[in-house]
């Protein structure tokens, strides 16, 4: 299973215990190794986390917050054989939009790895042009 970066993507997670959406940043090792970011519907408030009404991703679904959260300092790395055990599958892109409002907040991160941050930051500058 091969995503792209920007694939909103759901599989089983393990920490959660349950199917969970996540953002790919970055795929790595000749696009065998993705880096994910969790979504989640809580978390707003919280450090390094950017919130946003659930409408404004409608593939998703509506939470039962009505937000959609990037929980942006846990970066999770699957190959893609992982991948197919956790029986990913895409659901869309993230919204040009979005991407547009969430990259100034990428840029003050402060709670992010730098090469994971870099990641983010030029994943959401190319889904904004």
């Amino acid at each position: 299973m091969a995503y792209n970066p920007g694939d909103i993507v759901l599989f089983e997670s393990g920490a959660a215990g349950k199917m969970k959406f996540h953002l790919c940043i970055c795929v790595q090792a000749d696009g065998d190794l993705h880096s994910f970011i969790y979504l989640n519907s809580e978390g707003a408030g919280f450090r390094d986390q950017f919130a946003i009404d659930c409408k404004r991703i409608p593939e998703l679904g509506e939470s039962r917050t009505g937000q959609t959260v990037f929980d942006c300092p846990t970066v999770h790395r699957k190959s893609s054989a992982k991948l197919a055990r956790l029986r990913s599958k895409r659901i869309c892109v993230l919204p040009k939009d979005v991407a547009a409002e969430f990259l100034p907040f990428a840029r003050r991160i402060t709670a992010m790895i730098d090469a994971d941050k870099a990641a983010l930051i030029a994943l959401l500058e190319s889904l904004s042009t």
